[in-house]
């Protein structure tokens, strides 16, 4: 996924006069109770790496949202 959202980056900056995103929203879909904190604990930091990597000369970093919507399961 790390490498998803730094090529990810890397096409907004390049569609955007080299400017990088000042804002993530994350919309996670079909999440399960039972997943929710595997799915925060492996995919956010795996962004957030991304970030770290490319924004590393930056002077801010960009913030994340993150919004979890859980599956409907009867």
């Amino acid at each position: 996924m790390r490498e998803l959202c730094e090529e990810a980056i890397k096409v907004f900056k390049k569609s955007n006069d080299g400017n990088l995103p000042t804002n993530f929203i994350i919309y996670r879909d079909g999440v399960g109770d039972a997943q929710r904190n595997a799915v925060l604990n492996s995919e956010i930091p795996q962004l957030e790496d991304a970030i770290r990597q490319l924004y590393r000369d930056h002077p801010t970093k960009p913030a994340i949202t993150v919004v979890v919507v859980n599956k409907r399961i009867h």
